[in-house]
C-alpha cells in the first residue's frame, strides 16, 4: 500500500558490485521520469573534458628567473676561468722570462769566472816571463840582491843571499810572498818545502830564446858571485844553451879568468864537447884560461860530477815521493767524490719516489673529489723543486768525479802537449779524410818524419769509426797502433804498397824519426768515453784566449 501522506518519496537504491552496470529504475515504459536536481545547478546534459591549461604566470616567471641565473652563472664561471687562463699564460710568461734571465746570468757568471781564471792564467804567465827576464838580466849584470829577489818570489823566504846571508819571515816584503805562497797551498811541511825548492830549480833553469840559462849568461857576464849563488841554489854548471855551449865554454869564450875558475870549482865539465866539437881550451881567447883549464886536475871533476849526480839522483827520488803522496791524495779525493755522487744519487732517487707519491695523491684527491687539490698541487711543486735541485747538484757530483779522475790519470801517467803545427791532421768528420787509402799515406808520412798522427773526432763520438776505417787500411793495424807494435820488427813496412813512390821506399824510414811518431785523438767531448779512456791516455788542455 502507498502511503497516503505528502512529501517526498525516497527510493532506495540497491548497491552494484565492482564491474556490474547499475540497473535502470523500475517504471513503466513510456512514462516519463524527471532526474534528481541538484543544489544550485540544472542538469543541462553531459559534460565534456576538461581542455589543458599552461603554467601559471608565477611558474613563467620562476623559470625565466632561473634561466637567467644560469646564464649569470655561466657567464661568471666562463670569465674565472678565461681569468684564470690568462693568469695562468702571464705566469708562465713571466716564469720563462725568469728562467731565462737566470739561464743568461747563470752562463754570463760562468762566463766571467772563465774570463777571470784565463786572465789570472795569462798574469802568472807574464809575470814568470817578466821574473825569467830579470833573472836572466840580473845574472849577466851580476847583481846579486835582485837575483835573491827574484828567487825568494817563487820560494819564499829562506833563500841564501849575497854572502851567504838569509833573510827570514820578519822581512814585510818576503813575509808577503810567503804569505801568497801559502795561500795557495805551499806550506812550510816537508811537501810545502819540496815544492819550493822545485819552484826555484825550475826558474834556475829557464832559458832565453836562444836556449842560455841564467847560470851561463852568468859566465858569459863574467860574474863568478852570481856563477856561486845560482849555482849553490840548483843550477847545474853544465847545462848546454845556444849552439850547444856550456857556461865553461862561453865563459872561457869571453876570457873571463875569475869565472872560469868558479865554474871549475863548482864542477864544470872542461871535457864537454860544443856541437861544432871544440872544447873550452880550444876556444879559450886568453892563455891563463887555456892554461887553468889544461892544468886542472880531471879527479876533483869526477868527484863533483858524482856528488851532483848523486844530489840529482835524490832529487828525483824527491819528486817521484812527491807524486805518489800527490797521486794518492787525488785517489782519497776521488773516493771522497764518489761516494758524495752516490749520496746525491740516492737522495734523488727518493725525490723521485717522493715526487711519484705526491702526483698519486693528488690523483687520489681528484677522483674523490676531497678539496685538497690546491694542497696536492703545492706538494707536488714543491717536490718538483727537490728534484730539480738534486739532479743538478748530481751533475756537479759527476763532473767534479769525471774531472778529479782526469786530473788522477794526468798524475799518475806522463802526459804530453798537442799543438797542430808540424802533424798529420785528419778530420773524423770529413768522409774524405777518412778514407783508407788517405789514411794509410798519413800513417806513412808521420812514419817517414817522426811527425803526429792526430784524428780530430770534434764534438762528435767517431772513435769507433776511426778504428773501423784503420782496419779497412790492414787487419789489426788499429791495436797494433794503439800498442805500439807497429813499430816493432819494421811491421811497418807491410803498409808499403808496390804502387807508392820512391820516396816511400823501405830506406827511407830511419829508426830516430820512428821513435818520434805520435797518434794523437782530439775531442771536444768534455768526458770522453770509459772505453777510450782505457785504451789512451787522456790529456786536458786548456787553450790560451787567442787559440792555439
Amino acid at each position: 500500500m502507498s502511503s497516503k501522506k505528502g512529501g517526498p518519496k525516497h527510493h532506495q537504491g540497491q548497491a552494484s558490485l565492482p564491474g556490474t552496470k547499475p540497473r535502470s529504475a523500475a517504471g513503466k515504459p513510456g512514462e516519463n521520469r524527471q532526474l534528481p536536481r541538484k543544489t544550485g545547478q540544472q542538469a543541462k546534459g553531459p559534460i565534456p573534458p576538461e581542455a589543458p591549461t599552461g603554467p601559471a604566470a608565477e611558474d613563467r616567471a620562476a623559470t625565466v628567473i632561473q634561466c637567467a641565473f644560469r646564464q649569470l652563472l655561466a657567464r661568471k664561471g666562463l670569465a674565472l676561468r678565461r681569468q684564470e687562463h690568462s693568469e695562468y699564460l702571464e705566469q708562465m710568461e713571466k716564469l720563462q722570462k725568469e728562467a731565462f734571465l737566470a739561464l743568461v746570468h747563470q752562463e754570463r757568471e760562468a762566463a766571467r769566472r772563465q774570463r777571470e781564471k784565463e786572465e789570472e792564467a795569462e798574469r802568472r804567465r807574464q809575470e814568470e816571463r817578466q821574473r825569467q827576464a830579470r833573472l836572466l838580466d840580473a845574472a849577466f849584470e851580476g847583481n846579486l840582491g835582485e837575483i835573491t829577489a827574484v828567487l825568494r818570489e817563487v820560494s819564499g823566504a829562506g833563500v841564501s843571499g849575497p854572502g851567504g846571508q838569509r833573510r827570514g819571515t820578519g822581512d814585510p816584503a818576503w813575509a808577503q810572498v810567503d804569505e801568497l805562497l801559502t795561500g795557495e797551498g805551499v806550506g812550510h811541511d816537508e811537501a810545502g818545502m819540496a815544492q819550493r825548492r822545485r819552484r826555484r830549480v825550475a826558474l834556475l833553469e829557464c832559458e832565453d830564446p836562444r836556449g842560455n840559462t841564467p847560470l851561463s849568461e852568468a859566465a858569459a857576464g863574467g860574474q863568478p858571485l852570481a856563477i856561486r849563488l845560482l849555482a849553490e841554489q840548483g843550477a847545474s854548471p853544465n847545462c848546454k844553451g845556444a849552439f850547444g855551449r856550456t857556461p865553461l865554454y862561453r865563459a872561457a869564450f869571453g876570457g873571463h879568468l875569475e869565472a872560469v875558475e868558479m865554474l871549475l870549482k863548482l864542477g864544470a865539465d872542461p871535457r864537454v864537447y860544443a856541437e861544432d866539437g871544440s872544447t873550452p881550451e880550444q876556444v879559450a881567447s886568453l892563455d891563463a884560461v887555456a892554461s887553468v883549464l889544461r892544468s886542472w886536475d880531471l879527479s876533483l871533476t869526477e868527484a863533483m860530477l858524482r856528488n851532483m849526480e848523486a844530489e840529482r839522483q835524490r832529487r828525483v827520488q824527491e819528486a817521484e815521493q812527491h807524486r805518489e803522496a800527490e797521486a794518492k791524495r787525488m785517489n782519497l779525493e776521488v773516493q771522497q767524490l764518489a761516494k758524495e755522487r752516490q749520496q746525491c744519487h740516492k737522495k734523488l732517487q727518493q725525490a723521485y719516489c717522493e715526487l711519484s707519491r705526491r702526483t698519486a695523491e693528488h690523483d687520489h684527491c681528484e677522483q674523490r673529489r676531497m678539496g685538497k687539490a690546491q694542497l696536492t698541487l703545492q706538494a707536488i711543486k714543491d717536490a718538483e723543486a727537490q728534484v730539480d735541485r738534486l739532479r743538478q747538484e748530481a751533475q756537479k757530483a759527476e763532473e767534479r768525479l769525471a774531472m778529479a779522475r782526469l786530473e788522477l790519470r794526468e798524475q799518475t801517467q806522463e802526459a804530453t802537449f798537442l799543438r797542430y803545427q808540424d802533424t798529420n791532421y785528419v778530420d773524423a768528420v770529413n768522409p774524405d779524410h777518412l778514407r783508407p787509402e788517405r789514411i794509410r799515406l798519413a800513417l806513412l808520412g808521420a812514419l817517414r818524419y817522426g811527425k803526429p798522427l792526430v784524428f780530430d773526432l770534434r764534438e762528435v763520438d767517431l772513435f769507433p769509426v776511426v778504428q773501423q776505417q784503420l782496419e779497412a787500411v790492414q787487419r789489426g793495424l788499429a791495436q797494433e797502433l794503439l800498442s805500439r807494435r807497429l813499430l816493432e820488427q819494421d811491421r811497418y813496412l807491410s803498409l808499403l804498397w808496390p804502387t807508392d813512390g820512391p820516396e816511400y821506399g823501405p830506406t827511407q824510414f830511419q829508426e830516430a824519426r820512428l821513435g818520434q811518431f805520435r797518434l794523437f785523438f782530439v775531442t771536444k767531448v768534455p768526458w770522453p768515453p770509459a772505453e777510450q779512456l782505457q785504451v789512451l791516455l787522456p790529456v786536458h788542455v786548456q787553450l790560451p784566449r787567442g787559440g792555439l
